[in-house]
């Protein structure tokens, strides 16, 4: 498919999903219309190019406060007349509803009288309604919008309460990617310090999705979650609120303008690990791994290896080309003992099949072999994980094949991570990963340690 019918064929899919929400049986319960929509922008966002970040960020609970820097829509992305489906929101409640299969509760501003369309779609889902400043009625006074508005806080915290979540975009109004986001406003913060249990606030950064298709690519990077306690606030009366959402504010302008420029390379986190590289105290039996986000997320590595020394040359979304790539440069001035790969799985997205990326591995296992001859090679099986569960047949014929290699070469050994993550079901053990059902927690970590520990003391 060119550029063009990218764009084309996201207008059809925005018009179709506005007729699959009002044209909906009206025994349909709001729930059943926010699922279905979430169902439709999953399917519709499968078919654009679109890169998250941070999904390691997602809390387990339920009952978080999402925030996001709300963008302009395209203006020919219309769904119907004088409407237009707001994308970055949309992306939300579909991201939302396949880690949770719960699309959250958005804040959405009232229609205006001669919003039609707009009524007729945000009806159907029983979201929170406020009145946003550029779209009040005329005949409301000051003091009457301010009193509808007031209805949020109490409206939200019960949907917190009852264990839901909350998509809000504390800017109240949309910005293009280049000048986003607008000034917050305190509401939802407020909102946040004032409940007896304060819930985590997870801000979402979303970039590009006030272009086409096929002139950018949609970003969507999840930071940290934090609360306002974190930030000293524990009430919604505290004078420091103002500058402590300010504060926020100047970070999330950081946070687009950064995601924004950064390119679809690894050149910024390769800079870091070069550095890491040249400031090593000591070589001497040294182990280095080098892999994608599975060794790059292994935070407390030096702690569960000790007293092996360690060096942390992961980073995310690594492909077996790029690790290939980057490693003459990263490895130059390395002496290692020992070498441990965690690699291959991101490959299954560019739609390799198993014997290829075995192939390729093996290729880059005798590039590594020829520079450190003396050095011993582990590979970490690729772990089973729900969000790649339509690939675990690809995934046990990868590691099938890397073992059958590691029985032919000496130097070159492989570490069964994959069946430490199953149960006696055969069932992946859903405790051992991250909400994301992706990427290791800490007990995914403690079955890998050991694992490790038990292969670099094997060889002692």
């Amino acid at each position: 498919m060119n550029e063009m019918d990218q764009s084309r064929l996201l207008l059809q899919n925005i018009k179709a999903a506005f007729r699959g929400i009002v044209e909906a049986p009206a025994s349909y319960s709001p729930k059943q219309i926010r699922e279905l929509s979430a169902q439709q922008f999953q399917s519709i966002f499968n078919n654009l190019k679109v890169q998250i970040k941070g999904s390691e960020y997602l809390p387990y609970e339920k009952g978080s406060i999402f925030i996001y820097n709300h963008l302009d829509n395209h203006p020919s992305l219309v769904a119907a007349d004088h409407f237009q489906i707001t994308l970055d929101s949309h992306y939300i409640s579909g991201l939302l509803y396949k880690y949770y299969k719960d699309p959250g509760i958005r804040v959405a501003r009232h229609s205006l009288a001669r919003e039609l369309n707009h009524k007729a779609y945000y009806d159907r889902f029983d979201y929170i309604r406020v009145y946003s400043k550029n779209f009040t009625p005329d005949h409301l006074t000051k003091k009457e919008v301010k009193k509808e508005n007031k209805k949020f806080y109490k409206i939200a915290a019960a949907i917190l309460e009852n264990n839901s979540s909350i998509v809000f975009s504390p800017e109240g109004i949309s910005y293009k990617t280049e000048a986003s986001p607008g000034p917050f406003s305190k509401g939802v913060f407020k909102l946040a310090c004032s409940m007896k249990k304060q819930p985590k606030i997870v801000p979402l950064v979303m970039v590009d999705f006030d272009k086409l298709p096929n002139k950018a690519t949609y970003k969507c990077q999840i930071m940290p979650a934090f609360t306002m306690a974190d930030y000293g606030i524990y009430d919604s009366h505290d004078p420091r609120l103002g500058e402590v959402v300010k504060k926020i504010n100047t970070k999330y302008k950081y946070w687009v303008q950064k995601l924004r420029l950064e390119e679809e390379t690894f050149e910024a986190e390769i800079a870091v690990l070069k550095k890491k590289v040249e400031q090593l105290e000591t070589h001497e039996a040294l182990t280095v791994f080098y892999g994608s986000s599975t060794i790059r997320l292994w935070k407390n590595m030096a702690q569960d290896l000790a007293p092996h020394k360690t060096l942390n040359l992961g980073f995310g979304g690594a492909f077996i080309h790029s690790l290939s790539h980057y490693f003459e440069h990263l490895f130059n001035g390395l002496t290692p003992q020992n070498i441990m790969l965690y690699l291959g799985g991101n490959d299954l997205t560019l739609g390799f099949d198993a014997d290829r990326i075995v192939a390729d591995i093996t290729s880059f296992v005798r590039v590594v072999h020829n520079k450190f001859p003396e050095t011993n090679i582990y590979n970490i099986a690729i772990k089973p994980s729900f969000e790649r569960k339509s690939e675990l047949t690809e995934i046990r014929g990868i590691n099938n094949g890397v073992q059958a290699l590691s029985d032919k070469l000496p130097y070159f050994h492989h570490l069964g991570l994959y069946e430490k993550l199953i149960d006696k079901d055969n069932q992946i053990r859903k405790e051992v990963l991250l909400q994301d059902g992706l990427h290791l927690n800490a007990k995914g970590y403690n079955a890998l340690t050991a694992l490790v520990l038990e292969a670099l003391e094997r060889k002692q």
